[in-house]
């Protein structure tokens, strides 16, 4: 089973305006709703290729706009799979406003609820009771007000007792204190990498990057998301490398996220990193070409072929 933790959710709308007025009224042109929160969209290359019978949703909801994401998950089928623990406070709207003459976007993101230490541990104990031997969990996103920054480190130690093998994404002092807990896989971006390994963020060359990596005696593994430029992993003491093709990219928005989700859907089935990362990218980049997140699986395939791999070690 796959836990993807989604402990910060929203409900994004993307609002489309033919040209934004400002101190005046604009009217849009249409509107889309779409479950938000890093681990919703961890959640979408499963939900693309309908493969959902072995993912679970831990996440946390309150208020009228927790119920309409509760009503959305049950619309696609992850009701079932989902692990709500209810809060008192109320879950945040989080608005994207697309100018289409411009083709600018201005991203809103709203402050979320104070969970209380009770809700905290009620999530806990939900999702370490969901645990089996051999389960991943993926830890995805900043943590809300009232968590301490130290509770993705207990997550993995709990889970990882367990036997789960944890993937953690964030950043700041959930990122660094997580670590601490030595989950089986850190994915970070090249400067969250250089200030985990105490390294200066004045020289953050590609080459730099694999240097740290390929000399690292630690058993840590590491995915190094590089934008355009592709990606840097380290699994079993063996390093990789992946570049992608140039595309005409509309918004970039949770392409990290989808490339976790596109990462450990394919290696929990084969165990193939190189199948891996190049069926991660491949989702990445197709939801490069839309305002929102998606996953185009037909446009994703079109790219397979073009994601050049390179072993360093």
């Amino acid at each position: 089973m796959i836990h993807i933790v989604c402990l910060n959710p929203a409900l994004d709308r993307t609002i489309f305006v033919k040209r934004f007025q400002k101190n005046g009224v604009s009217r849009a042109s249409s509107s889309f709703n779409a479950l938000g929160g890093k681990g919703f969209n961890v959640v979408r290359p499963f939900l693309a290729t309908q493969e959902t019978e072995d993912v679970q949703i831990h996440t946390l909801l309150g208020g009228p706009v927790g119920s309409q994401l509760q009503d959305m998950m049950s619309e696609l089928g992850l009701t079932i799979n989902g692990k709500v623990t209810p809060i008192q406070g109320y879950t945040r709207y989080c608005s994207v406003i697309v100018e289409e003459e411009s083709g600018e976007a201005s991203l809103i993101n709203e402050r979320g609820p104070e969970v209380t230490t009770q809700e905290m541990f009620a999530f806990l104990e939900t999702l370490t009771s969901s645990i089996q031997n051999g389960d991943y969990v993926i830890l995805s996103g900043s943590l809300p007000a009232g968590i301490p920054v130290d509770f993705y480190k207990t997550i993995i130690e709990e889970t990882q007792d367990l036997g789960a093998k944890v993937i953690l994404d964030s950043s700041g002092e959930a990122l660094s204190e997580g670590v601490k807990a030595k989950p089986w896989l850190t994915k970070v971006n090249e400067h969250e990498f250089l200030e985990l390994m105490n390294e200066s963020n004045s020289n953050k060359s590609i080459e730099t990057i694999e240097r740290i990596l390929t000399s690292n005696d630690a058993q840590s593994n590491f995915i190094i998301t590089l934008g355009k430029e592709g990606c840097l992993a380290k699994l079993n003491n063996h390093v990789w490398r992946f570049s992608l093709p140039s595309i005409q990219a509309v918004n970039a928005t949770a392409s990290g996220d989808i490339f976790l989700g596109g990462f450990i859907k394919e290696w929990s089935k084969s165990r193939d990193l190189e199948k891996a990362l190049i069926q991660a990218s491949t989702y990445s980049l197709s939801n490069c070409l839309y305002w929102y997140p998606k996953v185009d699986v037909t446009k994703a395939n079109d790219y397979r072929n073009k994601i050049r791999v390179y072993q360093l070690s």
